[in-house]
């Protein structure tokens, strides 16, 4: 928690943070931190404890995504963010802010500020406030048919620079999505610069695609067997991670250890980790798959 009042300004930031800082800058500011994946294929989060803060970044756009959940000394134009959500959106509105309602509680300055409201009760209060940098607001989440017509395959093959037998790096989405389930998706606001993204809850998948809709990135999350060169790199969740690491090394695989996960050398393939793990062993969270680096695998001719 903050000593004194920090001001927002969409689109810029708030007190002493500002978007597209990386985030090792914000490391030496800020001081120690944990970090943490709120989903499959999600960025890194930092939790900075003593601050109360959550700050997410990526190496293209540094800070893009910041969370308050003690909003106590959160203001924007005067108006404190902190308190009964009544006051608050009263306050914002005289200041002519507008905010909107939505299933978590109002947005306002299109959609770069979050204001997270557990309850419409009239004693409800402001428990978290979110800002986005620009171009990562979120869309509207939406709910697509998808094609397929039979069980779930949910055992794969990896094979590095391809993919797994559902789904191929390189493919067209609308292929993907008539071979796979129904899929989640967002409809991305104009200027996002949110990659595309299926997620095939059914098939334990989450594909993402590059600017032209192909598949650039498969995200297994949810498997009965994952294969890799005979090994199950994704076993069933009493199984640690770092036991699935010990495997590999001792197959002969080179292992370079990354930041909550691994990656397999020259193949394009990481497992991830959901967590900093502590004295409770954590397993594979999800097998991801790209083009190995400098290869053109993945990018059709």
């Amino acid at each position: 928690m903050a000593d004194e009042a920090w001001e927002v300004v969409p689109g810029v930031g708030v007190g002493p943070l500002r978007f597209g800082t990386p985030r090792e800058q914000l490391h030496e500011l800020l001081g120690s931190y944990s970090a943490f994946r709120r989903g499959a294929s999600a960025d890194l989060t930092d939790h900075y404890g003593r601050l109360g803060l959550m700050l997410t970044c990526n190496s293209a756009d540094g800070l893009y995504l910041i969370e308050m959940p003690d909003p106590s000394y959160v203001t924007i134009r005067g108006v404190a963010l902190g308190g009964s959500a009544e006051r608050v959106v009263a306050d914002l509105r005289r200041e002519g802010l507008a905010p909107e309602q939505d299933d978590s509680g109002w947005t306002f300055a299109d959609g770069t500020v979050g204001l997270y409201v557990p309850s419409t009760e009239r004693d409800a209060v402001v428990e978290n406030v979110t800002l986005h940098a620009p171009g990562h607001a979120v869309g509207e989440i939406v709910t697509i048919p998808g094609g397929a017509t039979r069980p779930p395959v949910l055992s794969h093959d990896v094979r590095p620079g391809h993919g797994i037998g559902l789904v191929s790096l390189g493919e067209p989405r609308a292929d993907v999505r008539r071979r796979l389930h129904d899929v989640m998706t967002c409809i991305e606001k104009p200027g996002s610069k949110a990659p595309a993204e299926d997620l095939f809850w059914e098939d334990g998948l989450v594909v993402q695609y590059d600017d032209r809709e192909r598949v650039s990135r498969i995200f297994i999350v949810k498997a009965d067997e994952v294969l890799y060169a005979g090994i199950n790199i994704k076993p069933d969740y009493s199984v640690p991670y770092d036991a699935v690491r010990q495997t590999l090394l001792t197959q002969g695989h080179r292992v370079i250890d990354r930041e909550l996960g691994l990656e397999l050398d020259d193949t394009g393939i990481q497992l991830w980790l959901s967590n900093t793990q502590t004295e409770w062993p954590l397993p594979v969270s999800a097998v991801v798959i790209g083009a190995p680096s400098g290869s053109a695998a993945g990018r059709p001719k």
